[in-house]
């Protein structure tokens, strides 16, 4: 069994490779691939990452709403001070059905201006996905110092799961 910020930083830097990914994408799409041909050329990229964002990052969220946020409020005085993050949690799985819709259907979106709508998805989330990686893992502390060690515990195994399934 590993410790709380491994498990959760191990998540954290698969992530990263898909924010990354983001990121490139909507470089791309700066002026390079506002050819919809250009861009037809980097959908198996853009398809590698929504498969890797519905099944590394959804679950990932998923595990930490059924886990640390329950524990976050219980540690922090029912102050909702999750609720933020849940808003974004929202807005990510939005944005992930964007993605997945342009990439599911790339010929209902073969004109300049559904390529400049997808460049703002991906660096809205990729704006949003960097900013709340980094607020996570300021929550590592304050759990592993709040927390009896059984409690980190299985924290930790709750987390981990996710990353036992994708193996």
């Amino acid at each position: 069994m590993q410790a709380l910020p491994r498990v959760s930083h191990e998540h954290h830097d698969r992530l990263w490779h898909y924010v990354d990914q983001l990121n490139s994408l909507a470089d791309c799409m700066n002026t390079d691939c506002l050819d919809t041909a250009r861009l037809s050329e980097r959908l198996p990229e853009l398809r590698e990452l929504h498969i890797g964002l519905t099944t590394l990052l959804i679950p990932h969220m998923e595990a930490v709403e059924a886990a640390v946020h329950p524990t976050l409020e219980r540690l922090l005085a029912e102050r909702q001070t999750t609720a933020p993050m849940a808003r974004e949690h929202v807005e990510i799985r939005r944005l992930v059905g964007e993605i997945g819709e342009f990439a599911e259907h790339p010929e209902a979106h073969a004109d300049r201006g559904a390529v400049l709508a997808l460049r703002r998805v991906l660096l809205r989330l990729y704006a949003l996905l960097s900013a709340h990686l980094a607020e996570e893992e300021l929550y590592i502390p304050i759990l592993e110092d709040r927390l009896t060690p059984p409690e980190e515990a299985a924290l930790a195994r709750a987390l981990d799961h996710v990353a036992a399934e994708r193996l």
